[in-house]
């Protein structure tokens, strides 16, 4: 009877978490619609200390905005099969200042969203967590 391997968990670190947030191009924002959770794929971009992405009016801008907290979440999966995802949690704001938006659409890489009425929403993390999962195989009997 073939045997699935079991799986190890293991936290990241903050270091590793601010990694991944920077590097990764797509993330999601989950928020509270109409009272059910919805997740949307933005593309995001992070500093060190702002994360922050770009979106027209809508229901992703008004949701994030009228709930007091957000979630966002990276993940992948690397070269040696193990998984990872950083988790933020905070509240979400509109970036009004205008250096600040230019600095922030200079750090896009992703090619989404060109449109003339975007709007940066930065999220204020309270929380960042991270956790790396790997398979072990089990030993053969």
């Amino acid at each position: 009877m073939a045997r699935f391997p079991d799986t190890l968990l293991e936290h990241l670190s903050a270091e590793a978490c601010r990694n991944h947030l920077r590097t990764a191009e797509v993330g999601r924002v989950g928020v509270v619609d109409d009272g059910r959770p919805a997740v949307f794929p933005v593309c995001h971009v992070y500093d060190g200390e702002v994360l922050a992405f770009p979106t027209t009016e809508g229901t992703k801008l008004h949701a994030a905005l009228g709930w007091p907290y957000v979630g966002f979440e990276v993940d992948g999966i690397d070269d040696d099969g193990s998984g990872w995802s950083v988790m933020v949690s905070g509240r979400a704001e509109i970036v009004d200042d205008a250096g600040e938006q230019r600095r922030l659409a200079e750090l896009r890489t992703a090619p989404w969203l060109t449109a003339s009425d975007l709007r940066w929403v930065r999220i204020v993390p309270e929380e960042i967590t991270g956790r790396r999962v790997r398979g072990v195989r089990p030993e053969r009997r």
